[in-house]
C-alpha cells in the first residue's frame, strides 16, 4: 500500500473513532457532575490517593493519649445532600467519644440544616451549629467539609482528612482553644489581608470586603492586617465557643443570610474571621515545622522539607494536566511521561512523611519517659 493510502486510512480511522472518544469523555464529565461541590474548595480527584487507614502501617495513627481518652468530640460536616461522607465512620476508632453531626445545606428535611438553603457556604452552617448546640457542646468541635481528600489539606498531611484527624492531638487543641487544621503559610501568612488597601490594589477577591464585613460582625476597631491559613476547617474548644454569647452566633447568621455580598465572597471573608471570633487574634500564623509536630506528630527534620513536599505536589498537579483526556490524545508522549513520574512523586512524598511520623513517635516516647 502506498504511503499516501496509508495516511488516508489512518486519518479515516481517527475521524471514525472521534465520536466514541467524545462519548467516553462526556460520560466521565457527567460522572463528576453527579457529586457537586458547593463549599469553598472542591475535592481533588481520587487519582494517586496517598493514604488509606487500612493499609498504611508506617503511617498509622498515633495512639490516643491517656489525657485525651475521656474527651468528647463532635465532627461537624458542612455538606450537600449528594455528598458522600462515609469516610468519617473510619474515624470512630481514632477520635474518642466521637459524634458525627451532618448539616445539609440544600435539604430542609435533613435533621440538621441551616435556616436558609444554599446560603453562606460553610460559614452559615458552622454558626448555625454553634447557635443550636451552644448549651450542649462537647469538649472539642471539629468543623469540616464533606471531602476526604481535599486539595487544601496540604501534601505534608498526605492530602487526607483521615490521616490528619486520626493523628490530631486533642489535648493540644484544648490548650490552644482554636486550631486551624491547615498549617501551611502558602498564600496566607504572615500578612495576607490588608484592610486599608484600596480595591484597585487588592491581592485577593475578598480583601476589599473585609473592612466592612468586620464592622458588620464585630464591635471595635478593624485590624489593619489579618492572616491565617485558609479554608475554614478547624477544631475549637467548648470554652472558645462560649467566650462569645449565644446571641453573637445569631448575629453572624443574620449577616450571612441578609448581606448582598455573593456567597463565594462571604465564605472567603469568614476564613479570616474565625481566629478573631475565638481568640481575638487578627493574625494566627503558628510556625509550620513545629506545628506539624505538635498537633499531628509529623516531625520534619527541618523547615525546608514541608516546602519541598509542596513543590513536589505542585509538579504533580502540572503533570496531572498532561493526562487529561484531550491533552493526552494530541500529546501522548507528555501523558506517558506524566504517568511514569506521578507515582515517583507520590512515593517520595510518602517516604518523607513516613520519616516525619517516625520522628514524631520517637519524640512522643521521649516525652513520656519519666
Amino acid at each position: 500500500m502506498a504511503w499516501w493510502a496509508r495516511r488516508r486510512l489512518s486519518l479515516a480511522l481517527v475521524f471514525l473513532s472521534l465520536p466514541l472518544l467524545l462519548a467516553v469523555y462526556i460520560k466521565s464529565q457527567l460522572s463528576q457532575l453527579s457529586r457537586p461541590s458547593w463549599f469553598a474548595y472542591a475535592p481533588d480527584n481520587n487519582q494517586g490517593i496517598l493514604f488509606r487507614l487500612d493499609r498504611d502501617d508506617e503511617l498509622s495513627p498515633r495512639p490516643i493519649s491517656q489525657h485525651a481518652s475521656n474527651l468528647t468530640v463532635n465532627l461537624v460536616i458542612a455538606s450537600l445532600a449528594n455528598d458522600d461522607i462515609s469516610w468519617t465512620e473510619k474515624l470512630r476508632d481514632y477520635l474518642p467519644n466521637l459524634r458525627i453531626i451532618r448539616y445539609v445545606s440544600d435539604s430542609t428535611d435533613a435533621p440538621y440544616h441551616p435556616p436558609v438553603p444554599r446560603k453562606g457556604r460553610e460559614a452559615l452552617i458552622y454558626h448555625t451549629y454553634f447557635y443550636d448546640f451552644y448549651d450542649d457542646l462537647p469538649d472539642i468541635s471539629i468543623m469540616a467539609h464533606p471531602h476526604e481528600n481535599p486539595w487544601h489539606v496540604e501534601p505534608s498531611l498526605l492530602r487526607s482528612m483521615t490521616f490528619a484527624l486520626s493523628r490530631l492531638n486533642l489535648q493540644r487543641v484544648l490548650e490552644r482553644r482554636y486550631f486551624n487544621l491547615r498549617i501551611s503559610w502558602r498564600e496566607a501568612c504572615p500578612a495576607r489581608i490588608n484592610t486599608t488597601r484600596p480595591e484597585s490594589e487588592s491581592t485577593s477577591k475578598e480583601e476589599s470586603y473585609m473592612r466592612q464585613a468586620f464592622k458588620n460582625n464585630f464591635d471595635g476597631p478593624v485590624p489593619d492586617i489579618m492572616a491565617g491559613a485558609c479554608c475554614s476547617q478547624f477544631a475549637v474548644s467548648r470554652d472558645a465557643i462560649r467566650r462569645n454569647p449565644r446571641s453573637q452566633y445569631k448575629k453572624h447568621m443574620n449577616w450571612l443570610i441578609n448581606t448582598g455580598i455573593r456567597d463565594y465572597i462571604t465564605g472567603r471573608v469568614w476564613e479570616h474571621l474565625w481566629p478573631w471570633l475565638f481568640l481575638g487574634e487578627a493574625v494566627n500564623c503558628p510556625p509550620e515545622k513545629e506545628t506539624y509536630c505538635d498537633m499531628y506528630g509529623v516531625c520534619f527534620d527541618d523547615d525546608e522539607t514541608p516546602r519541598t513536599i509542596n513543590e513536589f505536589a505542585q509538579e504533580r498537579r502540572t503533570l496531572e494536566e498532561k493526562t487529561e483526556f484531550w491533552i493526552e490524545i494530541f500529546r501522548p508522549y507528555g501523558g506517558v511521561y506524566a504517568r511514569k513520574r506521578i507515582p515517583e512523586i507520590d512515593g517520595t512524598i510518602r517516604k518523607e512523611v513516613a520519616l516525619a511520623v517516625a520522628n514524631g513517635a520517637r519524640e512522643r516516647m521521649r516525652n513520656e519517659i519519666p
